[in-house]
Protein backbone atom coordinates (compact mmCIF):
# COMPACT_ATOMS: atom_id res chain seq x y z
CA UNK A 1 0.00 0.00 0.00
CA UNK A 2 0.99 4.09 -0.86
CA UNK A 3 2.84 5.29 2.12
CA UNK A 4 0.22 8.16 2.50
CA UNK A 5 -3.04 6.16 2.51
CA UNK A 6 -0.95 3.21 4.98
CA UNK A 7 -0.37 6.85 7.39
CA UNK A 8 -3.87 7.50 7.62
CA UNK A 9 -4.93 3.70 8.05
CA UNK A 10 -2.24 3.12 11.00
CA UNK A 11 -3.52 6.51 12.72
CA UNK A 12 -7.41 5.87 12.10
CA UNK A 13 -6.97 2.65 13.62
CA UNK A 14 -5.12 3.47 16.51
CA UNK A 15 -7.47 6.71 17.17
CA UNK A 16 -10.86 3.82 16.95
CA UNK A 17 -8.99 2.03 19.35
CA UNK A 18 -8.57 4.51 21.96
CA UNK A 19 -11.49 6.22 21.17
CA UNK A 20 -13.37 3.27 21.40
CA UNK A 21 -11.78 1.74 24.98
CA UNK A 22 -12.44 5.27 26.58
CA UNK A 23 -16.30 5.46 26.08
CA UNK A 24 -16.66 1.58 26.90
CA UNK A 25 -14.75 2.14 30.08
CA UNK A 26 -16.37 6.06 30.50
CA UNK A 27 -16.27 7.31 34.33
CA UNK A 28 -19.79 7.25 35.72
CA UNK A 29 -19.11 8.35 39.18
CA UNK A 30 -16.64 10.90 40.94
CA UNK A 31 -14.65 8.00 42.18
CA UNK A 32 -14.25 6.85 39.20
CA UNK A 33 -13.61 10.02 36.98
CA UNK A 34 -10.56 10.49 40.08
CA UNK A 35 -9.02 6.92 40.37
CA UNK A 36 -8.68 4.06 38.88
CA UNK A 37 -10.86 0.54 39.66
CA UNK A 38 -9.28 -0.55 43.09
CA UNK A 39 -9.26 -4.05 41.43
CA UNK A 40 -7.12 -3.49 39.01
CA UNK A 41 -3.99 -5.67 38.33
CA UNK A 42 -0.38 -4.70 39.54
CA UNK A 43 0.93 -5.56 36.15
CA UNK A 44 -1.73 -3.53 34.18
CA UNK A 45 -1.53 -0.44 36.89
CA UNK A 46 2.56 -0.94 35.92
CA UNK A 47 1.61 -0.17 32.45
CA UNK A 48 -0.13 2.83 33.21
CA UNK A 49 2.25 4.59 34.86
CA UNK A 50 4.72 3.34 32.70
CA UNK A 51 2.57 5.06 29.20
CA UNK A 52 3.71 8.51 31.29
CA UNK A 53 6.72 8.31 31.32
CA UNK A 54 7.19 7.74 27.58
CA UNK A 55 6.19 11.11 26.40
CA UNK A 56 6.68 13.22 23.12
CA UNK A 57 10.33 13.88 25.23
CA UNK A 58 10.67 10.60 25.14
CA UNK A 59 9.75 8.91 22.53
CA UNK A 60 9.74 12.53 19.59
CA UNK A 61 12.56 14.35 21.13
CA UNK A 62 15.20 12.13 22.93
CA UNK A 63 16.19 10.84 19.33
CA UNK A 64 17.43 14.19 17.93
CA UNK A 65 18.94 15.31 21.39
CA UNK A 66 22.46 14.76 19.97
CA UNK A 67 22.01 17.86 17.33
CA UNK A 68 22.14 19.99 20.03
CA UNK A 69 23.76 18.68 23.24
CA UNK A 70 25.97 15.74 22.31
CA UNK A 71 26.90 13.36 25.08
CA UNK A 72 24.68 15.96 27.60
CA UNK A 73 22.19 13.85 26.11
CA UNK A 74 22.87 11.08 28.74
CA UNK A 75 21.99 13.29 31.48
CA UNK A 76 18.38 13.13 30.52
CA UNK A 77 18.24 9.14 30.36
CA UNK A 78 19.81 9.10 33.42
CA UNK A 79 18.04 11.57 35.28
CA UNK A 80 14.45 10.68 34.32
CA UNK A 81 15.30 6.63 35.00
CA UNK A 82 16.73 7.74 38.41
CA UNK A 83 14.25 9.82 39.50
CA UNK A 84 11.50 6.83 38.96
CA UNK A 85 13.65 4.65 41.36
CA UNK A 86 13.64 7.57 43.87
CA UNK A 87 10.03 7.84 43.19
CA UNK A 88 9.43 4.39 43.85
CA UNK A 89 11.31 4.23 47.10
CA UNK A 90 11.62 7.20 48.42
CA UNK A 91 8.05 8.85 47.65
CA UNK A 92 5.47 6.91 47.22
CA UNK A 93 5.50 3.85 50.12
CA UNK A 94 5.09 6.84 52.34
CA UNK A 95 2.54 9.28 50.88
CA UNK A 96 0.56 5.56 49.99
CA UNK A 97 0.57 5.19 54.22
CA UNK A 98 -1.07 8.51 54.51
CA UNK A 99 -3.44 7.95 51.90
CA UNK A 100 -2.36 11.22 50.39
CA UNK A 101 -1.37 10.16 46.65
CA UNK A 102 -1.75 13.40 45.50
CA UNK A 103 0.48 16.31 46.80
CA UNK A 104 -1.62 18.78 47.80
CA UNK A 105 -3.23 16.92 49.95
CA UNK A 106 -0.11 15.63 51.49
CA UNK A 107 0.89 19.37 52.52
CA UNK A 108 -2.19 19.91 53.55
CA UNK A 109 -2.33 17.09 55.92
CA UNK A 110 1.64 16.93 56.91
CA UNK A 111 1.36 20.89 57.73
CA UNK A 112 -2.08 21.42 58.84
CA UNK A 113 -2.87 24.17 56.25
CA UNK A 114 -5.03 25.35 53.37
CA UNK A 115 -2.73 27.82 52.74
CA UNK A 116 0.57 25.37 51.40
CA UNK A 117 -2.07 23.83 49.69
CA UNK A 118 -3.53 26.42 47.52
CA UNK A 119 0.67 27.62 46.83
CA UNK A 120 1.17 24.10 45.80
CA UNK A 121 -1.67 23.33 43.46
CA UNK A 122 -0.69 27.22 41.50
CA UNK A 123 3.19 25.10 41.24
CA UNK A 124 1.10 22.00 40.28
CA UNK A 125 -0.86 23.56 37.20
CA UNK A 126 2.68 25.61 35.94
CA UNK A 127 3.96 22.56 35.82
CA UNK A 128 1.65 20.79 34.34
CA UNK A 129 0.80 23.95 31.58
CA UNK A 130 4.75 23.66 30.84
CA UNK A 131 4.74 20.11 30.34
CA UNK A 132 1.11 20.01 27.98
CA UNK A 133 2.71 22.93 25.72
CA UNK A 134 5.91 20.45 24.96
CA UNK A 135 3.51 17.75 24.35
CA UNK A 136 1.04 20.06 22.34
CA UNK A 137 4.59 20.36 19.84
CA UNK A 138 5.21 16.87 19.83
CA UNK A 139 1.45 16.50 18.28
CA UNK A 140 1.87 19.18 15.90
CA UNK A 141 4.98 17.90 14.34
CA UNK A 142 2.94 14.27 14.34
CA UNK A 143 0.53 16.25 12.55
CA UNK A 144 2.49 17.80 10.27
CA UNK A 145 3.79 14.97 8.91
CA UNK A 146 0.80 13.01 9.02
CA UNK A 147 -1.09 16.06 6.96
CA UNK A 148 1.74 17.10 5.04
CA UNK A 149 1.03 20.97 6.50
CA UNK A 150 3.29 23.58 7.95
CA UNK A 151 3.67 23.40 12.07
CA UNK A 152 1.61 26.14 13.35
CA UNK A 153 -1.35 24.97 11.61
CA UNK A 154 -0.98 21.03 12.69
CA UNK A 155 -0.08 22.57 15.83
CA UNK A 156 -3.74 24.55 15.62
CA UNK A 157 -5.07 21.18 14.91
CA UNK A 158 -3.53 19.42 17.35
CA UNK A 159 -5.07 21.34 20.16
CA UNK A 160 -8.39 21.05 19.00
CA UNK A 161 -7.86 17.11 18.84
CA UNK A 162 -6.73 17.14 22.70
CA UNK A 163 -9.73 19.11 23.72
CA UNK A 164 -12.01 16.53 22.43
CA UNK A 165 -9.70 13.17 23.75
CA UNK A 166 -9.29 14.71 27.34
CA UNK A 167 -13.13 15.67 27.82
CA UNK A 168 -13.83 11.73 27.27
CA UNK A 169 -13.28 10.69 31.04
CA UNK A 170 -11.17 9.70 33.90
CA UNK A 171 -8.98 7.89 35.55
CA UNK A 172 -10.59 4.91 34.81
CA UNK A 173 -10.69 4.81 31.12
CA UNK A 174 -7.21 6.17 30.66
CA UNK A 175 -5.89 2.85 32.77
CA UNK A 176 -7.47 0.56 30.02
CA UNK A 177 -6.79 2.73 26.65
CA UNK A 178 -2.82 2.86 28.29
CA UNK A 179 -2.62 -0.67 28.30
CA UNK A 180 -3.09 -0.43 24.22
CA UNK A 181 -1.29 2.20 24.22
CA UNK A 182 1.62 0.46 25.94
CA UNK A 183 1.92 -2.11 23.22
CA UNK A 184 1.59 0.45 20.28
CA UNK A 185 4.12 2.41 22.03
CA UNK A 186 6.73 -0.68 22.68
CA UNK A 187 5.98 -1.78 19.03
CA UNK A 188 6.37 1.26 17.08
CA UNK A 189 9.44 2.43 19.05
CA UNK A 190 11.39 -0.65 19.30
CA UNK A 191 10.83 -1.79 15.47
CA UNK A 192 13.05 1.09 13.62
CA UNK A 193 15.83 0.49 16.12
CA UNK A 194 15.51 -3.33 15.73
CA UNK A 195 16.00 -2.62 11.73
CA UNK A 196 18.91 -0.08 12.45
CA UNK A 197 21.08 -2.74 14.62
CA UNK A 198 20.97 -4.84 12.40
CA UNK A 199 21.99 -2.60 9.64
CA UNK A 200 25.06 -1.08 11.68
CA UNK A 201 26.37 -3.83 13.45
CA UNK A 202 26.32 -7.69 14.38
CA UNK A 203 23.89 -7.45 16.81
CA UNK A 204 20.13 -8.25 16.71
CA UNK A 205 19.52 -6.53 20.14
CA UNK A 206 18.61 -2.78 20.31
CA UNK A 207 20.11 -2.81 23.94
CA UNK A 208 22.65 -4.39 22.76
CA UNK A 209 23.87 -2.40 20.29
CA UNK A 210 25.85 0.18 21.79
CA UNK A 211 28.24 -2.12 22.60
CA UNK A 212 28.58 -4.18 19.70
CA UNK A 213 30.97 -4.44 16.11
CA UNK A 214 30.28 -1.83 13.35
CA UNK A 215 29.43 -3.40 10.19
CA UNK A 216 30.54 -0.27 8.49
CA UNK A 217 34.24 -0.73 9.82
CA UNK A 218 34.44 -4.31 10.84
CA UNK A 219 37.23 -4.28 13.29
CA UNK A 220 35.95 -1.06 14.90
CA UNK A 221 33.12 -0.83 17.77
CA UNK A 222 30.14 1.50 16.97
CA UNK A 223 30.37 3.83 19.70
CA UNK A 224 34.52 4.61 17.68
CA UNK A 225 32.88 4.82 14.84
CA UNK A 226 29.98 7.25 16.37
CA UNK A 227 32.60 8.93 17.91
CA UNK A 228 34.91 9.72 14.98
CA UNK A 229 31.70 10.34 12.73
CA UNK A 230 31.06 13.43 15.67
CA UNK A 231 34.23 14.69 15.13
CA UNK A 232 33.96 14.64 11.13
CA UNK A 233 30.33 15.94 11.00
CA UNK A 234 30.55 18.79 13.02
CA UNK A 235 28.74 17.73 15.80
CA UNK A 236 29.22 18.25 19.51
CA UNK A 237 31.73 15.25 20.24
CA UNK A 238 32.98 13.64 24.04
CA UNK A 239 35.69 16.49 24.28
CA UNK A 240 32.25 19.52 24.39
CA UNK A 241 31.48 17.09 27.64
CA UNK A 242 30.29 19.61 30.43
CA UNK A 243 30.26 17.13 33.42
CA UNK A 244 29.16 19.98 35.94
CA UNK A 245 25.94 21.21 33.76
CA UNK A 246 25.64 17.28 33.12
CA UNK A 247 25.82 16.71 36.67
CA UNK A 248 23.56 19.41 37.63
CA UNK A 249 20.98 18.37 34.94
CA UNK A 250 20.97 14.78 36.15
CA UNK A 251 20.10 15.44 39.90
CA UNK A 252 17.59 18.29 38.66
CA UNK A 253 15.34 16.03 36.26
CA UNK A 254 15.97 12.93 39.19
CA UNK A 255 14.57 15.02 42.06
CA UNK A 256 11.90 16.42 39.32
CA UNK A 257 10.56 13.22 38.24
CA UNK A 258 10.76 12.19 41.79
CA UNK A 259 7.99 14.52 42.77
CA UNK A 260 5.78 14.46 39.65
CA UNK A 261 2.14 15.03 40.64
CA UNK A 262 0.66 13.23 37.52
CA UNK A 263 2.76 10.33 38.18
CA UNK A 264 2.25 9.97 41.81
CA UNK A 265 -1.77 9.99 41.13
CA UNK A 266 -1.65 6.75 39.37
CA UNK A 267 -0.25 4.98 42.59
CA UNK A 268 -3.63 5.87 44.32
CA UNK A 269 -5.45 3.43 43.00
CA UNK A 270 -3.42 0.81 44.52
CA UNK A 271 -5.13 -1.00 47.62
CA UNK A 272 -1.95 -0.70 49.69
CA UNK A 273 1.71 0.28 50.16
CA UNK A 274 2.79 -3.27 49.05
CA UNK A 275 0.55 -3.39 45.56
CA UNK A 276 1.79 0.24 45.20
CA UNK A 277 5.48 -1.31 45.32
CA UNK A 278 4.50 -4.13 42.93
CA UNK A 279 3.08 -1.74 40.53
CA UNK A 280 6.16 0.22 40.83
CA UNK A 281 8.64 -2.60 39.78
CA UNK A 282 5.76 -3.83 36.77
CA UNK A 283 6.62 0.09 35.64
CA UNK A 284 9.96 -0.03 36.19
CA UNK A 285 10.34 -3.36 34.16
CA UNK A 286 8.21 -1.77 30.92
CA UNK A 287 10.06 1.71 30.86
CA UNK A 288 13.60 -0.59 31.14
CA UNK A 289 12.26 -2.12 27.83
CA UNK A 290 12.29 1.34 25.97
CA UNK A 291 15.27 3.32 28.14
CA UNK A 292 17.67 0.78 27.55
CA UNK A 293 17.69 1.46 23.94
CA UNK A 294 17.41 5.07 23.73
CA UNK A 295 21.70 5.02 23.78
CA UNK A 296 21.67 2.72 21.10
CA UNK A 297 18.96 5.01 19.25
CA UNK A 298 21.25 8.03 20.01
CA UNK A 299 24.21 6.78 17.88
CA UNK A 300 22.30 4.71 15.32
CA UNK A 301 19.86 7.82 14.22
CA UNK A 302 22.80 9.46 13.74
CA UNK A 303 24.84 6.99 11.73
CA UNK A 304 21.96 6.48 9.81
CA UNK A 305 21.63 10.17 9.03
CA UNK A 306 25.26 10.52 7.95
CA UNK A 307 25.07 7.60 5.36
CA UNK A 308 22.22 8.24 3.92
CA UNK A 309 21.79 12.24 2.85
CA UNK A 310 25.79 12.63 2.89
CA UNK A 311 27.28 14.08 -0.24
CA UNK A 312 24.29 12.79 -2.04
CA UNK A 313 22.82 14.67 -5.10
CA UNK A 314 19.89 16.54 -4.50
CA UNK A 315 17.86 16.38 -7.41
CA UNK A 316 18.37 12.42 -8.07
CA UNK A 317 18.08 11.87 -4.43
CA UNK A 318 14.11 13.54 -3.76
CA UNK A 319 12.80 11.84 -7.18
CA UNK A 320 14.02 8.43 -5.99
CA UNK A 321 16.95 7.90 -9.06
CA UNK A 322 19.26 6.78 -6.57
CA UNK A 323 19.27 2.80 -6.06
CA UNK A 324 18.34 1.67 -1.96
CA UNK A 325 18.27 5.24 -1.54
CA UNK A 326 14.72 7.21 -1.91
CA UNK A 327 14.42 10.85 -0.91
CA UNK A 328 11.22 12.14 -1.78
CA UNK A 329 10.82 12.18 1.80
CA UNK A 330 12.75 15.41 2.33
CA UNK A 331 10.68 17.36 -0.08
CA UNK A 332 7.60 16.22 1.94
CA UNK A 333 9.55 17.26 5.33
CA UNK A 334 10.43 20.56 3.83
CA UNK A 335 6.36 21.50 3.57
CA UNK A 336 6.19 21.20 7.22
CA UNK A 337 9.24 23.43 8.06
CA UNK A 338 11.08 21.15 9.84
CA UNK A 339 13.31 20.02 7.37
CA UNK A 340 15.28 22.41 4.96
CA UNK A 341 17.82 22.15 2.54
CA UNK A 342 20.35 25.24 1.53
CA UNK A 343 22.89 24.59 -1.50
CA UNK A 344 25.58 26.93 0.15
CA UNK A 345 28.02 25.81 -2.21
CA UNK A 346 25.91 25.73 -5.05
CA UNK A 347 26.72 21.97 -6.10
CA UNK A 348 23.34 20.38 -5.80
CA UNK A 349 24.71 18.08 -3.49
CA UNK A 350 23.61 17.16 0.43
CA UNK A 351 26.83 18.42 1.95
CA UNK A 352 26.35 17.69 5.86
CA UNK A 353 29.80 19.50 6.13
CA UNK A 354 31.29 21.42 3.57
CA UNK A 355 34.33 23.71 3.21
CA UNK A 356 32.60 26.78 5.56
CA UNK A 357 31.96 23.98 8.29
CA UNK A 358 28.50 24.39 7.92
CA UNK A 359 25.57 21.64 7.34
CA UNK A 360 23.03 22.21 4.16
CA UNK A 361 20.87 20.11 5.69
CA UNK A 362 19.15 21.68 8.35
CA UNK A 363 16.92 19.35 10.47
CA UNK A 364 14.59 20.26 13.47
CA UNK A 365 15.81 18.01 16.27
CA UNK A 366 12.32 16.99 17.56
CA UNK A 367 11.84 15.45 13.83
CA UNK A 368 14.09 13.47 13.89
CA UNK A 369 13.07 10.12 15.41
CA UNK A 370 10.19 10.21 12.73
CA UNK A 371 12.50 11.01 10.02
CA UNK A 372 14.81 8.28 10.73
CA UNK A 373 12.62 5.39 9.30
CA UNK A 374 12.06 7.20 6.49
CA UNK A 375 15.72 8.08 6.19
CA UNK A 376 16.97 4.02 6.20
CA UNK A 377 14.41 3.49 3.53
CA UNK A 378 12.44 0.90 5.91
CA UNK A 379 9.39 -0.63 4.99
CA UNK A 380 6.05 1.95 4.98
CA UNK A 381 4.59 -0.33 7.43
CA UNK A 382 7.00 0.98 9.64
CA UNK A 383 7.04 4.48 8.84
CA UNK A 384 3.29 4.45 10.01
CA UNK A 385 3.51 2.56 13.12
CA UNK A 386 6.18 4.94 14.47
CA UNK A 387 3.72 7.84 13.70
CA UNK A 388 1.22 6.44 15.55
CA UNK A 389 3.39 5.21 18.48
CA UNK A 390 4.43 8.63 18.58
CA UNK A 391 0.87 9.90 18.77
CA UNK A 392 -0.23 7.10 21.06
CA UNK A 393 3.00 8.63 23.46
CA UNK A 394 1.83 12.09 23.19
CA UNK A 395 -1.47 11.97 23.47
CA UNK A 396 -1.75 9.54 26.22
CA UNK A 397 0.74 12.28 28.64
CA UNK A 398 -1.50 15.06 27.50
CA UNK A 399 -4.53 13.06 29.16
CA UNK A 400 -2.52 12.11 32.25
CA UNK A 401 -1.83 16.03 32.79
CA UNK A 402 -4.98 17.36 31.87
CA UNK A 403 -6.59 15.08 34.32
CA UNK A 404 -4.47 16.04 36.89
CA UNK A 405 -5.38 19.30 36.49
CA UNK A 406 -8.88 18.51 36.29
CA UNK A 407 -8.91 16.76 40.23
CA UNK A 408 -6.08 19.20 41.39
CA UNK A 409 -9.01 22.00 40.20
CA UNK A 410 -12.36 19.76 41.11
CA UNK A 411 -11.12 17.55 43.30
CA UNK A 412 -8.68 19.70 46.22
CA UNK A 413 -9.31 23.45 45.48
CA UNK A 414 -13.49 23.76 44.11
CA UNK A 415 -14.47 21.27 47.32
CA UNK A 416 -13.04 23.82 49.49
CA UNK A 417 -16.64 25.42 48.40
CA UNK A 418 -15.29 29.01 46.45
CA UNK A 419 -17.76 27.97 44.19
CA UNK A 420 -20.97 26.37 45.90
CA UNK A 421 -22.76 25.17 42.71
CA UNK A 422 -21.87 21.40 41.83
CA UNK A 423 -22.75 22.54 37.91
CA UNK A 424 -20.55 25.84 38.39
CA UNK A 425 -18.19 23.79 39.44
CA UNK A 426 -17.88 21.44 36.47
CA UNK A 427 -17.73 24.34 34.12
CA UNK A 428 -15.30 26.07 35.41
CA UNK A 429 -13.11 23.15 35.65
CA UNK A 430 -13.85 22.73 31.92
CA UNK A 431 -13.35 26.66 30.99
CA UNK A 432 -10.12 26.29 33.37
CA UNK A 433 -9.21 22.89 30.71
CA UNK A 434 -9.98 24.90 27.50
CA UNK A 435 -8.02 28.10 28.53
CA UNK A 436 -4.90 26.61 29.93
CA UNK A 437 -4.41 24.06 26.66
CA UNK A 438 -5.20 27.04 24.13
CA UNK A 439 -2.27 29.36 26.29
CA UNK A 440 -0.16 26.45 25.93
CA UNK A 441 -0.47 26.12 22.26
CA UNK A 442 0.56 29.62 22.39
CA UNK A 443 3.33 29.10 25.18
CA UNK A 444 6.39 28.45 23.70
CA UNK A 445 10.75 28.91 24.61
CA UNK A 446 12.52 29.90 21.50
CA UNK A 447 14.97 27.58 20.44
CA UNK A 448 14.30 24.75 23.04
CA UNK A 449 13.20 21.16 21.91
CA UNK A 450 10.56 19.08 23.62
CA UNK A 451 12.63 17.27 25.73
CA UNK A 452 14.55 20.65 27.02
CA UNK A 453 11.42 22.34 27.76
CA UNK A 454 9.72 19.36 29.28
CA UNK A 455 13.16 18.95 31.65
CA UNK A 456 11.80 23.40 32.61
CA UNK A 457 8.58 21.48 34.17
CA UNK A 458 11.21 19.01 35.92
CA UNK A 459 13.49 21.61 36.90
CA UNK A 460 10.58 23.43 38.84
CA UNK A 461 9.13 20.67 40.79
CA UNK A 462 12.98 20.23 41.87
CA UNK A 463 13.58 23.34 43.31
CA UNK A 464 9.36 23.13 44.98
CA UNK A 465 8.23 20.00 45.31
CA UNK A 466 10.81 17.40 46.17
CA UNK A 467 12.37 19.12 48.63
CA UNK A 468 9.34 20.27 50.74
CA UNK A 469 8.21 16.27 49.93
CA UNK A 470 11.13 14.40 51.93
CA UNK A 471 11.86 17.03 54.30
CA UNK A 472 8.09 16.49 55.02
CA UNK A 473 8.08 12.62 55.63
CA UNK A 474 12.24 12.80 56.86
CA UNK A 475 12.42 15.73 59.14
CA UNK A 476 9.96 15.87 61.92
CA UNK A 477 10.82 19.24 62.70
CA UNK A 478 9.90 21.31 59.81
CA UNK A 479 6.89 23.08 59.90
CA UNK A 480 4.47 25.12 58.04
CA UNK A 481 6.11 28.76 57.99
CA UNK A 482 9.47 26.55 57.10
CA UNK A 483 7.48 24.30 53.87
CA UNK A 484 6.00 28.00 52.13
CA UNK A 485 9.02 29.95 52.37
CA UNK A 486 11.52 27.32 51.06
CA UNK A 487 9.30 26.79 48.09
CA UNK A 488 8.83 30.24 47.64
CA UNK A 489 12.79 30.86 47.74
CA UNK A 490 13.39 27.60 45.35
CA UNK A 491 10.15 29.08 43.04
CA UNK A 492 11.60 32.46 43.00
CA UNK A 493 15.23 31.62 42.20
CA UNK A 494 14.29 29.52 39.36
CA UNK A 495 11.79 30.98 37.29
CA UNK A 496 14.41 34.27 37.76
CA UNK A 497 17.31 32.15 36.31
CA UNK A 498 15.14 30.66 33.47
CA UNK A 499 13.30 33.56 32.36
CA UNK A 500 16.43 35.80 32.44
CA UNK A 501 18.40 33.76 30.43
CA UNK A 502 16.10 32.01 28.43
CA UNK A 503 13.77 35.07 27.21
CA UNK A 504 16.52 38.62 28.30
CA UNK A 505 19.95 37.34 28.15
CA UNK A 506 21.36 35.15 25.35
CA UNK A 507 25.14 35.88 25.86
CA UNK A 508 25.20 31.80 27.61
CA UNK A 509 26.61 33.30 30.53
CA UNK A 510 25.77 31.21 32.94
CA UNK A 511 26.17 30.75 36.85
CA UNK A 512 29.24 28.18 36.80
CA UNK A 513 27.89 27.03 33.38
CA UNK A 514 24.77 25.38 34.69
CA UNK A 515 21.76 25.42 31.95
CA UNK A 516 17.99 26.50 32.63
CA UNK A 517 17.43 22.55 32.94
CA UNK A 518 20.08 22.02 35.42
CA UNK A 519 19.31 25.28 37.93
CA UNK A 520 16.60 23.49 40.26
CA UNK A 521 19.72 21.77 41.77
CA UNK A 522 20.75 24.90 43.20
CA UNK A 523 16.82 25.53 43.42
CA UNK A 524 16.25 22.48 45.53
CA UNK A 525 19.13 23.34 47.74
CA UNK A 526 18.02 26.45 48.87
CA UNK A 527 14.86 25.58 49.11
CA UNK A 528 16.17 22.82 51.44
CA UNK A 529 18.54 25.64 53.63
CA UNK A 530 15.50 27.73 54.06
CA UNK A 531 13.24 25.05 55.04
CA UNK A 532 15.53 24.20 57.62
CA UNK A 533 16.36 27.39 59.18
CA UNK A 534 13.31 28.73 59.28
CA UNK A 535 11.43 25.86 60.92
CA UNK A 536 14.26 26.12 63.40
CA UNK A 537 13.86 29.72 64.23
CA UNK A 538 9.93 29.29 64.50
CA UNK A 539 9.93 25.74 66.10
CA UNK A 540 8.79 26.65 68.76
CA UNK A 541 5.79 28.77 67.51
CA UNK A 542 4.58 25.83 65.36
CA UNK A 543 2.56 22.66 65.66
CA UNK A 544 5.19 19.40 64.67
CA UNK A 545 2.92 16.78 63.68
CA UNK A 546 5.51 13.87 65.13
CA UNK A 547 3.23 11.28 65.58
CA UNK A 548 2.19 11.27 62.38
CA UNK A 549 5.57 11.30 60.21
CA UNK A 550 6.65 8.58 62.66
CA UNK A 551 3.96 6.67 61.46
CA UNK A 552 4.38 7.11 57.72
CA UNK A 553 7.65 6.00 58.18
CA UNK A 554 7.31 3.09 59.63
CA UNK A 555 6.24 1.51 55.83
CA UNK A 556 4.52 -1.85 56.26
Amino acid sequence: MELQSLIYLFVGVSFTIYFGLALWTKASSTKDFYIENNSFNPVFSGISIAVDFISAATFISLCGAFLNSGYESFAYIIGITSGFVLLTFLVVPYLKKMECLSIPLFFEKRYNSKSIKLFTIIIVVLVSFIYISAQLKGVGIIFSRIFQIDLSTAILIGMGITLLYTFIGGMKNIAYTQIAQYIIILFSFMTPIFFLTIEFTNSYIPQMAIFSKSTIFEDRYLIEVFEQTLTDFGFKSFSDFSILNSLAIVISLSLGVASLPHILIKFFSSPSTIDARKSSLWALIFVSIIYTSISSLFILSTLNLVKHTNDVEYDAFINNEIENNEGKWLKTWEKTGLVKFDDLNNNRKIDLINDSNLSELSINPDALSLLTPEIANLPNWVISLVLAGALSATLSTITGLILLIKTTISYELLKENFIQNSIKKVIFSKLLIVLIIVLATLFYIPNYTILQTVAISFTICAATLFPTLILGIFYNKTNKLGAILGMLVGLFFTITYIIYFLYLDNSNNLFFGISSEGIGTIGAILNIITNVVISKITSKSQKNIDESIDFTRVSK
